[in-house]
């Protein structure tokens, strides 16, 4: 039986909220049980490129668990703000508004959920406000700590992680030269959730970035619906690809600003779900997650990055046990 999952059009099941926080106006996606009554709030903090309609195969689930789910456009994307200084995209700023966020929803404690950046983003929100977060899963980004050294990206690409280079086309400004239509931002798209040639030839390698030049060329996505896909684009031309992809731009300001938080840990609950098939993400990147993150649960699922797509069944068993068995069991979690 296919997973339910929320549709992009003329589904009663969630709403579109919004409100402005620490000066940005922050469009979210709101779902939750029909009597209004719910066991905790969990927000879910969607990556690049993607939208929070990136976990409409987890939010049914979610509400019939009995959970209150927010799920946020982050700063940059689809119906929030997107200013042009990258620094306002570091992690600490983006986490002080997710707690302004939880705090407008009258939310003192809520699980977290995140995914490729908002993975990222999920484990410094836990660093800068542990008093905020009670359990947190995330999916494909091992947690990398602060570090007292500042290492450039182009220095991590060229010592160590080739697998990153893409990173530097993305942080370059040259995407946004290229794609700006919406027809272009769906090409690119399509690109990034694994579309291929009729040729079988893929639009982006993680060694080199994506290939604008074959983007005209890119049949449709096998992990989006057309009219999923048409909606994506149509929520990226809001405000255009330059705000998603300053997240790229900021490793300097993350790291000066995380100078202030270099010894804390994350000692909460926390489930992470590694996609052993990432090519940016080979697994061994996990390995040494357990000495940073002693209350940790590993699972892995036979997937690439886009895991909740491409295993929704799968991912959503992983997270529903652990809710189960770890979070709905610990006092810890809001209203539980």
């Amino acid at each position: 039986m296919p997973v339910d999952k929320i549709r992009v059009s003329g589904d009663a099941r969630f709403e579109y909220k919004s409100a402005t926080v620490n000066g940005h106006k922050y469009g979210y996606l709101f779902s939750q049980p029909q009597s209004g009554k719910y066991r905790a709030t969990i927000f879910l903090i969607h990556g690049f490129p993607d939208i929070s309609m990136g976990w409409r195969y987890q939010i049914p689930m979610l509400v019939d668990m009995g959970l209150r789910v927010v799920a946020p456009d982050c700063l940059g994307y689809g119906r929030t703000d997107a200013p042009d200084d990258y620094t306002l995209y570091s992690h600490k700023r983006c986490a002080d508004d997710i707690k302004a966020l939880a705090t407008h929803l009258g939310e003192s404690k809520i699980i977290l959920g995140g995914h490729d950046w908002g993975a990222a983003l999920a484990y410094r929100i836990a660093l800068w406000h542990p008093e905020l977060i009670s359990h947190l899963f995330t999916v494909c980004v091992p947690y990398a700590r602060p570090t007292p050294t500042y290492l450039s990206l182009e220095d991590l690409v060229k010592n160590a992680a080739p697998n990153l280079a893409y990173q530097l086309q993305f942080a370059s400004g040259d995407v946004e030269k290229a794609v700006r239509s919406k027809s272009e931002i769906k090409q690119f798209l399509s690109a990034l959730y694994g579309a291929r040639t009729a040729k079988g030839e893929l639009g982006c390698d993680v060694n080199q970035g994506v290939f604008l030049d074959k983007l005209p060329a890119l049949k449709t996505s096998r992990l989006l619906s057309e009219e999923e896909l048409d909606y994506y684009a149509t929520e990226f031309s809001r405000t255009g690809v330059h705000g998603p992809l300053n997240w790229y731009r900021t490793r300097k300001v993350n790291y000066e600003e995380e100078l202030a938080i270099i010894d804390r840990k994350i000692s909460i609950p926390t489930l992470f779900i590694q996609a052993l098939r990432d090519p940016a993400l080979p697994p061994h990147l996990g390995n040494s997650m357990a000495k940073h993150i002693p209350n940790l649960t590993l699972k892995q699922v036979n997937t690439a990055h886009w895991a909740m797509w491409e295993k929704p069944e799968e991912v959503n068993s992983i997270i529903s046990t652990w809710l189960k068995d770890v979070v709905f069991a610990d006092r810890r979690s809001g209203k539980l």
